[in-house]
């Protein structure tokens, strides 16, 4: 798996998402019903706005799956990992009850997409059955995203953007230490603060109940939150040289520092990206461990070529190496984009109001 250099040299590209499906819920009570079992204040959204990030608990408060949802005219369109789909189907169907709204994997007939190139045709904006594209509710570099008609996301064209396989869109969440997959936060075991959610603006904390609620409440209220979800690098990579900024042009969104750490990942000898996808490691050798031997965290995700993944680690693990059962040594980094008062040692969850 390669990112070729003509693709990393261009600004302006889009790309289908094949791995993502989509569910609608249609009817009168389709934002009652998601408000009672999301951790986004679904009443509360503007759809004027755009999307907005979400994720779905057990009633234990262990994530389920993260998703975004469009809304239309009574429906609301939900973004989902395709592997997580089926569990969120019979979830929402469980607690369906009485409510007026229809659930529907429409999968087959909707695609989700994603550019970095700002769009400017008002026929492709969110319109009222849900597809078009919006902004990535998540952060600004994330540039926009959305949910066409599968014809439509096949033939997909913006002017002056370049068609790039969905890796590359991958490899951007990863720079940011964002989850993207049920890999990156397990089910009934991730958090939705240690993964990064609430910075992320898909849990409210002034709604009413939700499904799963109390965990996530208490544990903000409480202001600890001692480990999150972030990228690492392994340590010979850490200390490499980067490439010139113009071979990686395609990330030009992001940040400075997360643009430099897509300059020393590994290439190939005409220039390409070297990829081979990020998957959880054995076992034996998720954890890391600090120089004194401690726990410091769990590997989550790696991508072995690029020597790239995403780990769950303690604050006060910032700044040092960390190490796995087989020696290999990992640089945790804090993602540029967090709020200030993350600190290496830090141990609150967020400013309370």
């Amino acid at each position: 798996m390669t990112i070729p250099r003509a693709i990393l040299r261009s600004a302006r590209w889009h790309t289908h998402l094949v791995d993502r499906g989509v569910l609608s819920v249609h009817g009168p009570d389709a934002r009652k019903l998601l408000n009672g079992l999301c951790t986004a204040d679904v009443m509360a959204h503007d759809t004027a706005q755009g999307a907005q990030l979400t994720a779905f608990l057990n009633a234990q408060g262990r994530l389920q799956t993260g998703a975004l949802l469009a809304y239309g005219d009574e429906v609301a369109l939900i973004d989902v990992e395709r592997a997580a789909l089926p569990a969120l189907l019979k979830l929402l169907k469980r607690y369906k009850l009485r409510s007026n709204a229809h659930i529907t994997d429409r999968s087959d007939e909707l695609a989700v997409v994603a550019t970095s190139a700002t769009v400017d045709e008002p026929q492709m904006r969110l319109g009222r059955s849900g597809c078009g594209l919006w902004r990535d509710p998540r952060l600004p570099y994330l540039g926009w995203r959305g949910i066409l008609p599968r014809a439509d996301a096949e033939k997909m064209h913006i002017a002056g953007s370049v068609c790039a396989p969905s890796s590359l869109y991958d490899l951007q969440l990863l720079l940011l230490g964002i989850p993207n997959r049920q890999m990156d936060t397990p089910a009934a075991e991730a958090l939705p603060l240690e993964s990064n959610l609430d910075l992320l603006g898909g849990v409210s904390f002034d709604k009413g109940c939700y499904l799963g609620q109390e965990l996530t409440a208490r544990t903000f209220f409480r202001g600890v939150t001692r480990k999150r979800l972030l990228p690492v690098l392994r340590q010979p990579l850490a200390e490499a040289e980067a490439t010139a900024a113009a071979d990686v042009e395609a990330l030009s969104a992001l940040p400075t520092a997360e643009r430099l750490l897509a300059a020393r990942l590994p290439r190939g000898l005409d220039g390409e990206l070297l990829l081979s996808g990020a998957v959880p490691p054995a076992a034996e050798l998720n954890a890391l461990t600090d120089k004194a031997g401690q726990l410091a965290g769990k590997l989550r995700v790696l991508d072995a070529s690029a020597g790239l993944g995403l780990a769950l680690c303690r604050l006060d693990a910032l700044g040092g190496e960390l190490a796995t059962a087989a020696g290999e040594q990992f640089v945790p980094l804090r993602p540029s984009w967090w709020p200030d008062y993350i600190e290496a040692h830090a141990d609150v969850a967020r400013p309370r109001a």
